[in-house]
């Protein structure tokens, strides 16, 4: 009798770690991003005099909501707890006045590329059978690039910069398989570094660009 109990409470306890095992398993994986980027601080801050052309724009970016396309791994190691590695392509055009502005003149509009690398750190918890609730925050780097401007005889060229990078984030997921989220990104006091096509002559603007982010995504889990 006492080994048909211990049996028993042996096989009960196996199938909870299963079953936990099991739910983990559903919170791992790689997943797809879409979002929506709205920029914040010096990044959409809008300077009132413009000249297209001449990179004037100090340390105003004057960017509008954009778009991004990520990508992400997660992994759950017990309890919910777990750590996440991602890379987020995101693309902000100029704002509507300058970029009118920029096309009155015929002049090639810049635009800005950000790329953050993240990893860190993230807790789901099961709501209910079909809805997971997440939180994460991390670290890492920003890649950085805004698209050469100009004229065809008179271009500015810009290089990429990197600067430390802090995100966090939270939403909900359903059926393993869709997810809502909304992320902050703080992107980093980034240098301008600036290329005369014409002349290979490169220089730093004597401005940094704060910038900052807010990301809307859809994510997709496989």
């Amino acid at each position: 009798m006492k080994k048909l109990r211990l049996i028993l409470i042996i096989a009960v306890l196996m199938g909870g770690v299963c079953t936990v095992s099991a739910q983990q398993r559903e919170h791992h994986g790689v997943s797809i991003h879409l979002g929506g980027i709205l920029p914040l601080q010096d990044f959409s801050a809008t300077q009132a005099y413009v000249v297209p052309g001449t990179n004037n724009f100090g340390s105003n970016g004057n960017a509008m909501f954009g778009a991004s396309l990520g990508l992400k791994y997660n992994y759950v190691f017990g309890f919910g707890l777990g750590v996440f590695a991602s890379a987020d392509l995101m693309w902000n055009a100029l704002n509507k006045d300058i970029s009118a502005q920029y096309d009155a003149v015929s002049c090639t509009k810049p635009m800005y590329v950000n790329v953050p690398i993240i990893a860190g750190i993230n807790y789901v918890t099961d709501f209910s059978d079909v809805v997971d609730v997440w939180a994460e925050a991390g670290i890492g780097a920003d890649l950085f690039f805004k698209t050469q401007e100009g004229w065809k005889n008179a271009a500015l060229k810009y290089d990429m910069n990197a600067a430390f990078t802090v995100e966090a984030g939270a939403g909900v997921t359903f059926i393993d398989l869709i997810s809502i989220g909304v992320h902050y990104y703080w992107l980093g006091k980034q240098d301008v570094k600036v290329q005369d096509v014409n002349y290979g002559q490169g220089f730093l603007t004597p401005h940094k660009m704060n910038m900052g982010a807010m990301a809307f995504k859809l994510g997709f889990h496989f």
